[in-house]
């Protein structure tokens, strides 16, 4: 943590494939965690991937408004010298984007930095492919309401569309809360959570 924000940091120093992440609500976890997407899109090439349980999660305005912090915090203006200010939500995917002024609207680039995926439309995803994703976000993996039935072999589906045979994909599962019933820390070997050694 730094100032109360999370910081992406430490955890990256582990060079570990999963990362488990889980902390106080609003406290930068998702907007780090986009931020080193876009970073990586711009200076890389290379695209993230953005999982939640429902797409009605991340559809429509819940979409547009996710990177909203990013944008006002001028990171996408100044990380590409100001011929990207805006970010442009459509079909699954986020784009960096300019805002034209006369128009009122952005004009977004033609490839995506991010895309999005819901654990319940699995099925419609696992024919494409995803090569240069290497970033990936499953945001409030903890539930305090339930788990869809066979989660786990789920968000593995998900995860195996993407990844396919690479070893180049990081994976961070962002939770506001802990629950010990949390059917991936079974699957996931994580047996004595409430007492496993944490980093901040």
């Amino acid at each position: 943590m730094s100032d109360d924000w999370y910081s992406y940091n430490q955890i990256d120093k582990y060079k570990c494939q999963y990362n488990v992440i889980f902390g106080k609500r609003s406290n930068g976890k998702t907007y780090g965690g986009i931020e080193k997407v876009i970073r990586n899109f711009w200076e890389k090439g290379k695209q993230g991937a953005y999982i939640r349980r429902y797409r009605d999660d991340f559809k429509g305005k819940r979409g547009d408004t996710i990177c909203d912090g990013i944008v006002k915090n001028g990171v996408i203006k100044e990380l590409t010298d100001g011929k990207y200010d805006s970010v442009k939500f459509t079909s699954d995917r986020w784009y960096l984007g300019k805002y034209d002024f006369d128009t009122g609207k952005i004009k977004p680039m033609e490839i995506p930095f991010m895309y999005g995926f819901a654990l319940t439309q699995m099925e419609h995803d696992k024919s494409t492919s995803y090569p240069d994703v290497t970033t990936v976000i499953f945001d409030e993996f903890l539930s305090r309401v339930g788990y869809l039935q066979d989660e786990f072999m789920l968000f593995m589906n998900v995860i195996s569309t993407i990844v396919r045979q690479r070893d180049d994909v990081t994976i961070y599962m962002l939770g506001n809360t802990v629950n010990k019933y949390c059917p991936y820390f079974t699957e996931m070997g994580l047996k004595h959570i409430r007492s496993e050694e944490h980093t901040s």
